[in-house]
């Protein structure tokens, strides 16, 4: 089902579902339009959320709260629903906006090279932060094209407490993780 439209009520106000590729679609076709001043920003369940990880993606215009049942697979089922929320700039964390940047391959093999030499067990993360920033942040995000090479990020992955989540925020999270634990029970006939 590559559309999925959940309506409800909440203060008179509709809130549309987007599922799995139809929310891709949209958030690309969004971030392609203005490829400036975005923002993703993940945060790991809460203790009675069924594991699933929560996620705000966000642009200058409009901005999602997102649930998806795993960031440690390529194609997570997720869902999302557009929100109002002051969540629209990356959290200042110091960190470049989120965005796809072009990037030579040669480039992207030698920086992935450097990388793995200080990934061992005496690696400075601030030190590999440092080589990733000197090479991304002069490079402004864009639109990607098929057949070119991009660097994807910064993902921000923060505690929910930095987020400042309103109650209605928390209330639409809780029905995207019971909507999104129906669609897992529906796909997947082991799912409990």
């Amino acid at each position: 089902m590559p559309l999925m439209t959940n309506l409800f009520f909440k203060r008179k106000r509709m809130v549309e579902f987007l599922e799995g590729k139809a929310l891709g679609k949209h958030l690309l076709d969004k971030y392609s339009k203005n490829p400036s001043g975005w923002s993703f920003t993940l945060f790991p369940p809460a203790k009675d959320d069924n594991g699933f990880f929560g996620a705000f993606v966000g642009s200058p215009d409009e901005v999602w709260q997102l649930k998806v049942d795993s960031i440690f697979k390529p194609n997570p089922l997720m869902l999302g629903a557009k929100v109002e929320s002051n969540l629209q700039k990356p959290i200042d964390l110091g960190v470049i906006p989120y965005g796809y940047r072009r990037i030579d391959r040669k480039v992207a093999i030698e920086l992935l090279k450097t990388l793995a030499k200080v990934d061992d067990k005496d690696s400075d993360p601030i030190q590999n932060r440092i080589i990733l920033d000197r090479v991304l942040r002069p490079l402004k995000p864009v639109a990607p094209v098929s057949g070119e090479s991009y660097a994807e990020g910064p993902f921000v992955l923060t505690d929910r407490m930095n987020l400042g989540i309103t109650e209605e925020q928390k209330h639409l999270e809780d029905r995207l993780s019971s909507e999104l634990r129906k669609l897992m029970r529906n796909r997947y006939s082991s799912y409990g």
